[in-house]
C-alpha cells in the first residue's frame, strides 16, 4: 500500500475509533422524581452515547415507588422510553428493591448485566456506570467481582457538597456508596449544590424549550409540571420557590457531553453520618463544580426534534 493511502487510513480508523459511542450502563430509580425520566431520555436520544442497559432501583426507606421498587421503576422507564423518539431501545432490567444491610451483594439480573457488560472492557476503554439512584446494584456487581474496578468507571450524582452529607440517592443506600469509595474504581460525582445553582427549570422554560419537538417534548415537560403541581411543599422547602425544579440526573449527561468544569479532590472515606473523611492514600475523585446549562438544554431540544 502506498506511503500515503497508509496514513490516510490510519487517520481515518483514529477518527472513527475516537467518534464510537461512549458504552454506558444507567442505574436509576426512575419515577422517583422527573430528573431520571429526563436524564434517561437524554441519553437514548444522543448518538454519542451506546446505552447497553438500563437497571433500576429502589428508593431506600421512603415509600415512592410501589413495591416491588425495582420492578415499578423498570415500568416508568419502558414508558419514557416509548414516549421519545429514541434511536434504540435498550434493554429495561429490574435491579435491586432494597439497600444493602451489610456488605454482603445482592445479586439480581441487573448486577449480573453490569457485570457481563464489564467484560468487554479494560483500563484503557471502561464502561461508565451512570448512578442516578440508590448505588446498590453497583456497589453488589463491585462486591461479587471486584475486578470490574479495573474496567468500570461510575459518573454518579451524589452528595450534597464537598463536605459530603445527602438527602436522597447517598441516603438510599449508605453501604453501597462505602463499597465504592473504599474501591480503586474511578468516580464522578454531581452534588445536588451546582446541580441545584445550574439546572433549575420552571415549566414555562420546559414547555418554551421542549414543546416545539411536539409530543415527546410536551410529554417531557409534563413530567416537570406534574412533579411541581404534586409535591409543592417539597419543591418550596427545596427551592423556596413552588415554580421551580432543580433536573438534578442531568448533571450526569451534561458531564458525559464535555458541558462541565470539574476539579480532582482527594477522595473521601465515608463515615456514619454520610460526612467525609479524607486520608492522603485514597487518591482522588473527580468533582463537578459547574455545568453549562444552556448548551445542555439546547442539546436537549435538538436532540427531541423529529428527523427531516
Amino acid at each position: 500500500m502506498p506511503l500515503g493511502r497508509f496514513l490516510l487510513v490510519l487517520v481515518i480508523a483514529g477518527w472513527s475509533a475516537s467518534a464510537a459511542p461512549r458504552p454506558v450502563i444507567l442505574t436509576t430509580d426512575c419515577g422517583a422524581d422527573m430528573d431520571d425520566q429526563w436524564a434517561l431520555a437524554h441519553l437514548a436520544l444522543s448518538p454519542e452515547f451506546d446505552v447497553r442497559a438500563v437497571v433500576t432501583t429502589h428508593t431506600g426507606k421512603f415509600p415512592i415507588l410501589a413495591p416491588p421498587a425495582g420492578e415499578t421503576s423498570a415500568r416508568i422507564a419502558r414508558e419514557v422510553l416509548a414516549h421519545i423518539p429514541a434511536r434504540v431501545r435498550p434493554d429495561v432490567i429490574p435491579g435491586s428493591s432494597v439497600p444493602l444491610q451489610t456488605r454482603a451483594p445482592l445479586p439480581n439480573n441487573g448486577v449480573e448485566r453490569i457485570i457481563s457488560e464489564s467484560r468487554k472492557y479494560g483500563a484503557k476503554d471502561r464502561l461508565t456506570v451512570i448512578v442516578i439512584g440508590a448505588a446498590t446494584d453497583t456497589a453488589s456487581a463491585l462486591l461479587l467481582d471486584p475486578t470490574i474496578a479495573d474496567r468500570v468507571e461510575v459518573v454518579a450524582m451524589a452528595f450534597n457538597g464537598k463536605t459530603g452529607g445527602d438527602t436522597f440517592n447517598v441516603l438510599n443506600d449508605p453501604i453501597a456508596w462505602k463499597v465504592i469509595l473504599d474501591s480503586r474504581i474511578p468516580v464522578t460525582v454531581g452534588d445536588s449544590t451546582v446541580t441545584k445553582r445550574d439546572l433549575s427549570m420552571t415549566s414555562e422554560k420546559a414547555h418554551a424549550l421542549l414543546d416545539a419537538a411536539g409530543a415527546p417534548g410536551r410529554y417531557l415537560a409534563g413530567l416537570l409540571d406534574q412533579w411541581l403541581a404534586t409535591h409543592r411543599e417539597i419543591v418550596v422547602a427545596i427551592t423556596g420557590d413552588m415554580k421551580r425544579w432543580p433536573v438534578w440526573d442531568e448533571v450526569t449527561v451534561a458531564y458525559l457531553l464535555n458541558m462541565t468544569r470539574s476539579e480532582h479532590r482527594p477522595r473521601p472515606g465515608l463515615m456514619p453520618d454520610l460526612q467525609f473523611e479524607f486520608a492522603p492514600t485514597k487518591g482522588f475523585i473527580n468533582w463537578v463544580s459547574a455545568i453549562d446549562a444552556d448548551r445542555l438544554w439546547a442539546d436537549f431540544a435538538r436532540r427531541l426534534q423529529p428527523a427531516r
